[in-house]
C-alpha cells in the first residue's frame, strides 16, 4: 500500500474514533428531556473546551496529508499546463458513465467526517466541527478542479464534479447533525478484483476505475448487524471499449457493525472503518 493511501486511510480512520460520544453524551441524547431523571434534567454539561495537543494532532496530521499531496501533484496529474477550460461534455466525455463523479462524492463524504470528527475531538462546538469539516472537504475537492483540472489539457473544470462534491459533503455533514434520522444511511465502496487495485490514489486505466463498486447502504434496524445495499460501477468490456453501467443489489456488514455486537461502543468506535462494504452482491444491471 502506497504512503499516500495510507495518510488518507489513517486519517478518516482517525476522524471517527475520536467522533465517538463520550458516555454522558449518549445518556443524554437517548433520553427525552422530561423523560430524565430529575438531577439530569438540571445538568448542563459544560462548554466544549480546545485542547491543545488534540488540535496540535490535527493539525499536524492536516498539514502532513496536504504537503503529501501537493508533492505528488505532477505523478498524478501530469505536467500538462493550458489556460483555464470547462470539461467537454461534462457529463459523459470521460467514457466513465458517471463513475468518476459517484468517486468524487464518495471522497468528500469520507473527508467532511474525518475532518468534522476530529474537530469535535480537539473541543470545537458541534456546529463549529461541521463547518470546519465541510470548509475542509469543500477546499480540498475544490483545489482538485481548481487550478488542477481546470488547468490539465485532458481534464478541465466539471461542473458535475463540484455538484457531486456537495451532495458528499451535504450528506456526511447532515448526519452529523441529524443522526437519530440519518445514521442508519451511508456511503461506501468495495473492490472487485485485488489485483486491479492501483498502487495510487488515482486510477490509470479504466480497469482500475471500474474495479470499484460504490455503495449506498440502508440498516432498517438500528442494533441489527447487517444492512441492504444500492452499488453502482461500470464495465469496458465491450468491443468498441464504451463504458457500460452496472448495477448491483446486495446484503452485507461492514467491521465496525460486526464489531458492535461484542460491545455497541465499538460500533461508534470503528464507524469510519464502514467506507468498505463487505457484502453478497448480486448484479441486476
Amino acid at each position: 500500500m502506497k504512503p499516500f493511501i495510507l495518510i488518507i486511510t489513517l486519517f478518516i480512520v482517525a476522524g471517527a474514533a475520536f467522533a465517538a460520544p463520550l458516555p454522558d453524551e449518549e445518556v443524554g441524547d437517548s433520553i427525552p428531556t422530561l423523560e430524565r431523571p430529575l438531577a439530569l434534567q438540571l445538568y448542563n454539561p459544560p462548554e466544549p473546551q480546545i485542547v491543545p495537543w488534540r488540535l496540535g494532532v490535527y493539525s499536524a496530521m492536516t498539514l502532513g496529508l496536504v504537503g503529501y499531496c501537493f508533492s505528488r501533484m505532477d505523478d498524478w496529474w501530469g505536467r500538462i499546463y493550458c489556460p483555464f477550460h470547462i470539461k467537454h461534455n461534462d457529463w459523459a466525455g470521460d467514457n466513465l458513465a458517471q463513475t468518476d463523479e459517484v468517486s468524487h462524492a464518495f471522497v468528500s463524504y469520507k473527508i467532511a467526517q474525518a475532518a468534522t470528527g476530529l474537530s469535535n475531538w480537539s473541543g470545537f462546538k458541534p456546529g463549529t466541527s461541521r463547518i470546519i469539516g465541510g470548509a475542509f472537504a469543500g477546499s480540498i475537492m475544490l483545489f482538485v478542479e481548481y487550478p488542477v483540472d481546470a488547468h490539465n489539457l485532458y481534464q478541465g473544470f466539471g461542473y458535475s464534479d463540484m455538484i457531486a462534491n456537495s451532495l458528499g459533503i451535504t450528506l456526511a455533514l447532515a448526519k452529523n447533525r441529524w443522526p437519530k434520522y440519518l445514521d442508519p444511511i451511508d456511503f461506501r465502496f468495495s473492490i472487485k478484483d485485488l489485483s486491479e487495485t492501483p498502487n495510487e490514489l488515482i486510477a490509470q486505466t479504466f480497469a482500475q476505475n471500474d474495479n470499484y463498486i460504490y455503495w449506498l447502504t440502508v440498516n432498517p434496524i438500528d442494533d441489527y448487524p447487517f444492512h441492504f445495499g444500492v452499488g453502482y460501477s461500470a464495465n469496458h468490456d465491450n468491443p468498441e471499449f464504451a463504458a457500460e453501467r452496472e448495477v448491483y443489489l446486495g446484503f452485507g456488514t461492514s467491521i465496525a457493525e460486526l464489531a458492535g455486537l461484542y460491545n455497541p461502543k465499538w460500533k461508534k468506535s470503528l464507524q469510519t472503518f464502514n467506507f468498505y462494504e463487505l457484502s453478497f452482491a448480486l448484479r441486476v444491471h
